[in-house]
């Protein structure tokens, strides 16, 4: 049985990933190296959800989106620093961060199709690098910003959840990010706005043509997929401790969940998700101990491979669209 465009499979696919997810601390015993390899592939499974919304459902790429991802990161960290907020907060605020990102950069950029589009994010994302370079006096420029302190320690009950001291703490609070990314993407994409970003990917003229309003559709899309990556900077900069302009806009935030995304299954939504984890599982535990250098050509050769062999992503054909 088929609803909203997505096969059952998928779903019980999504079940599995994330109930895998919540088992995962137990068979690796807690460990917290182990953990922390996790938390940070779950965080780029978060950015890599966010990043297929606007590729995989809407049909527009993306080559900038390390701009959204600093700037939550940043805003969040500042917030909390120089303002003295509470990091919760300015966590949701490093989203809405991101949120005015998107669209001063949306609006001039949906007016360009094709490459001009993806090229114009990629350029904001150097633009927002040289203005934490440059403002050196809230930013502390390449220096960078340290101690960011981590999020608070909670006390629901007898349960103490702290932060700053367990890494199984900020691995659940990761899945829960993760997983309230994608539930939200699922009933975007079950819904009317969802409907009509489909459609916009089939062909926007078309789409057009049928009263779908095109450029509001594509503006809707990318400033969700900004707030869900604004929000997972923010959380990696209070899990990390450190930010600098280098780290908040890594080329590989742009770069790894489009990998994740391919690896995974573009045509599916849970898709980038699976493929962040296994490209981060593979990397740690198969790529780096045998390779201490040029590892991540390893990725280029496997990506290729998915790419001539499975098209789809790994999942393309386990979870098919009608």
């Amino acid at each position: 049985m088929k609803r909203g465009g997505f096969s059952v499979g998928e779903r019980q696919i999504a079940i599995l990933f994330f109930l895998l997810i919540f088992l995962l601390p137990f068979f690796l015993s807690f460990n917290p190296y182990y953990l922390s390899i996790f938390v940070s592939a779950l965080i780029l499974g978060g950015v890599s959800l966010a990043w297929n919304l606007l590729a995989g459902v809407c049909g527009q790429v993306s080559f900038g989106h390390t701009a959204f991802f600093g700037l939550g990161a940043y805003c969040s960290a500042l917030l909390v620093m120089k303002a003295g907020w509470n990091p919760f907060p300015a966590l949701v605020a490093g989203g809405l961060f991101g949120v005015l990102g998107a669209v001063l950069i949306g609006i001039p950029a949906f007016r360009l199709r094709g490459p001009y589009f993806a090229l114009s994010i990629l350029g904001f994302a150097e633009i927002c690098k040289l203005l934490t370079l440059n403002l050196t006096r809230l930013t502390e420029g390449s220096q960078g910003l340290f101690n960011v302190p981590a999020l608070p320690t909670l006390r629901i009950g007898r349960l103490t959840l702290d932060f700053f001291v367990s890494r199984t703490t900020n691995y659940y609070l990761a899945a829960l990010l993760v997983l309230g990314i994608y539930v939200w993407i699922y009933l975007l994409r079950r819904s009317h706005t969802g409907l009509a970003m489909a459609a916009v990917h089939g062909d926007e003229e078309t789409a057009s043509g049928i009263g779908i309003p095109v450029f509001r559709t594509k503006l809707i899309a990318l400033i969700v997929s900004a707030f869900c990556t604004s929000l997972m900077g923010a959380f990696y900069v209070h899990y990390v401790h450190f930010l600098n302009p280098d780290t908040a806009f890594d080329g590989s935030w742009s770069v790894m969940p489009i990998v994740a995304s391919l690896f995974g299954g573009m045509n599916t939504l849970i898709g980038p998700a699976v493929g962040a984890l296994l490209i981060s599982g593979l990397d740690e535990f198969v790529f780096k101990p045998f390779f201490e250098t040029g590892h991540n050509l390893f990725f280029g050769i496997l990506l290729a491979v998915v790419i001539v062999w499975a098209p789809k992503g790994l999942l393309g054909k386990s979870a098919k669209k009608n």
